[in-house]
């Protein structure tokens, strides 16, 4: 076997490993930490009067990801220091954080409270969700760019391993790659809280829950956490 043959093997199996992480991780990590925005992205884009189904809505938002990701990984094997980047990513992720915690909270303390408070009160919370309502994009791609810069571990272990690919091209494919594949176990989040979520309150109420902490969290992170 010539040494371009090898070198292609070791691409080959290179990407089929960030297919894996992305899987795998996807499973273990990603259902936990991004089900709150698929949960907005279905309500806000595919709801009673949304431009989008669904199933459209979620694939336009993961190709945003994918996009995000994809430029990440060119970035890294551009600078083939993948912790310097990192460095210079955190105020970025940290912002990012910021932002979209604040539009859980909103979203799920409306959804939770504004139902069911005194007039005033629902007046306030029904304020709230237009101020925030008018200042997300208007196409689910936008979000989807926005959200891959959360700051994530597993998003940082595959750029670090997309860094040594030897160009720009390289780990902009490898990213890519890595982020189609976390799409799939999101994507049935995203089915189960359709098919599940708005037909029984109990779980409503649930996810909204969900919603609610997750966006605590993710504020925590922006503004508190080092």
């Amino acid at each position: 076997m010539t040494h371009s043959a090898h070198a292609g093997l070791a691409l080959d199996l290179d990407l089929i490993g960030f297919v894996m992480l992305g899987l795998l991780g996807s499973v273990a990590h990603c259902v936990g930490m991004c089900s709150p925005f698929v949960m907005i992205v279905s309500r806000q884009y595919a709801g009673p009067g949304g431009r989008h189904s669904n199933a459209a809505a979620q694939l336009w938002y993961h190709a945003g990801r994918i996009v995000t990701y994809a430029l990440l990984g060119a970035a890294a094997a551009s600078l083939g220091q993948a912790i310097n980047l990192a460095g210079e990513l955190v105020g970025v992720q940290r912002a990012a954080a910021t932002v979209a915690g604040a539009v859980l909270v909103v979203f799920a303390v409306v959804a939770l409270f504004g139902a069911g408070t005194s007039a005033h009160g629902g007046a306030v919370f029904a304020r709230l969700a237009r101020i925030v309502k008018g200042r997300i994009p208007p196409h689910p791609m936008l979000i989807g760019l926005f959200l891959g810069l959360l700051p994530c571990g597993l998003l940082y272990t595959a750029v670090i391993a997309a860094s040594p690919r030897g160009g720009p091209l390289e780990g902009a494919v490898a990213m890519a790659a890595f982020g189609a594949a976390t799409a799939p176990a999101l994507l049935g989040v995203s089915l189960a809280d359709q098919l599940l979520g708005r037909t029984r309150p109990l779980l409503n109420r649930a996810s909204q829950a969900f919603v609610l902490v997750m966006g605590l969290w993710y504020l925590w992170r922006g503004l508190i956490a080092a």
